[in-house]
């Protein structure tokens, strides 16, 4: 154990490959308020992470956490490459380093904390079994969704998660370990960052869907397939033709190779559906405050940390059951409905 934890101060050692803004909160969260006034996060990550989103927005800001990167090799073997179909960001991966090694030892840690098992994350696991230190391990990844991954992914949880001292359950799913641990699990699902939530004010027309101006059903995220923007198109086209016209949808994000524009030609909606490509800050929450219905027709999410946002804001939720948010946010009839997105009626 380091001299700063006999000393009662705790350093949590935080090996991540991923980064996305929705981790942000839960770091500067256990950072700020679950460490004593002597503890620190040390937060280590490849010296060329790559992730679709704003480094800005992604790297967590505290008093006590620091940032360390480190020198790592790529891959890409060719089961993850197989991912592309999907165009997921799963185009490679990390290897542990010796220079990884070596910042984790000048760190030291009191305790190591590693997000999901990629390789990368595996070279933290190594560092506190060999200094005999605890480990935790934050995941989208359980028994409930486990079977949505390839046979390597499924082993490869199944036999690291055994060397884990505790988990943290970012989805409901990843409640229960793949490995069937009985280290203590704490939920702590991908959530709202609550100090950037702009509330939606009131429309001052008040008869949208009502014979004023078509009711605005919105959907965030990357235009693709895995994300079933095809499946929402279909069922809206399928509610023009039962003669409601009197909508709209509005895709906020970037449509994939004219993936979305194929499909929206390809139902004849172009008059009904916009693409708006990425947006960002006071330019997404105007989106939000004037969509009245919030969707997500996915074939596949752990979670979608934007339902939580769209939750936050009020929006009607009409949630695919392929996400893990669904389980987490949607009560049906009270805030929205869970659907089948495949069931186009």
């Amino acid at each position: 154990m380091s001299p700063e934890a006999q000393s009662g101060g705790r350093r949590v050692a935080l090996v991540t490959r991923a980064w996305a803004p929705y981790h942000r909160a839960l770091q500067e969260a256990v950072a700020e308020a679950a460490l004593p006034e002597r503890g620190e996060i040390g937060l280590f990550y490849p010296w060329h992470a790559w992730c679709p989103f704003d480094v800005n927005e992604m790297r967590p800001r505290a008093a006590n956490i620091t940032l360390h990167q480190v020198d790592s090799a790529a891959v890409a073997p060719r089961w993850m490459r197989a991912g592309r179909r999907w165009k997921n960001e799963v185009t490679g991966t990390r290897l542990p380093s010796a220079a990884q090694w070596r910042a984790l030892r000048r760190f030291a840690p009191s305790e190591v904390w590693i997000h999901e098992f990629s390789p990368y994350c595996l070279g933290g696991l190594f560092y506190a079994k060999a200094n005999r230190l605890p480990l935790f391990v934050s995941t989208e990844v359980g028994r409930d969704n486990v079977a949505w991954f390839p046979a390597p992914v499924r082993w490869w949880h199944a036999f690291w998660g055994r060397l884990a001292d505790g988990w943290i359950a970012q989805t409901p799913a990843a409640r229960r370990p793949v490995c069937g641990s009985s280290a203590p699990v704490v939920e702590a699902y991908h959530a709202a960052d609550s100090r950037k939530l702009k509330p939606a004010t009131a429309s001052p027309d008040t008869s949208r869907g009502r014979g004023g101006r078509r009711a605005v059903f919105l959907q965030a995220g990357r235009v693709l397939e895995r994300k079933g923007a095809d499946l929402l198109l279909a069922a809206l086209d399928w509610v023009n033709k039962q003669g409601r016209t009197d909508w709209e949808l509005r895709l906020l994000g970037p449509d994939c190779d004219g993936w979305g524009q194929r499909q929206i030609a390809r139902h004849k909606l172009e008059s009904q559906v916009t693409i708006t490509g990425q947006l960002d800050g006071d330019a997404l929450w105007t989106a939000f405050a004037e969509a009245d219905v919030f969707t997500l027709a996915t074939r596949q999410d752990t979670y979608a940390a934007v339902v939580h946002e769209a939750a936050c804001l009020g929006l009607p939720l009409v949630i695919s059951r392929h996400a893990g948010a669904a389980g987490a946010l949607v009560r049906d009839g009270v805030n929205g409905w869970v659907v089948d997105p495949r069931d186009t009626a």
